[in-house]
């Protein structure tokens, strides 16, 4: 009568390994985009309960020296510093700079290179204070 549905099986790092660069980018522009999103309550909160009195800034101090502050402090690098270059990068391919698909294939490189670089010297600068 009617044929089976079998459950399908989406091998995520197979579609990632085929998926172009331009799409790789631009997943990670939103998903970047929602991580500061959730991420703004947070730092609101900290600057917050930092300018209420020296115990609590104390506090927020004590709360950087641990290792969840930390990777928070990477992972947010990475988003703002990659939000931000492929924010510019959209900017230019909606005046039609670089739209050709050589052209956009590189700045999409460039664009995944530079945030991972930028957010481990924004990392390794707040962590040598």
């Amino acid at each position: 009568m009617y044929p089976k549905k079998r459950p399908k099986y989406l091998n995520l790092f197979y579609l990632l390994q085929h998926m172009p660069m331009m799409a790789i980018v631009s997943i990670a522009h939103r998903v970047s985009g929602v991580l500061l999103f959730f991420s703004l309550p947070w730092l609101l909160y900290w600057f917050h309960l930092s300018l209420q009195g020296p115990d609590s800034y104390q506090q927020v101090l004590d709360w950087c020296d641990s290792i969840w502050f930390k990777g928070f402090a990477l992972v947010f690098a990475w988003s703002l510093s990659h939000h931000f270059l492929a924010g510019i990068r959209y900017l230019l391919l909606d005046i039609d700079i670089g739209i050709e698909h050589k052209v956009a294939k590189q700045t999409a490189i460039t664009v995944s290179i530079s945030a991972v670089l930028i957010a481990g010297m924004i990392f390794l600068g707040t962590a040598l204070l």
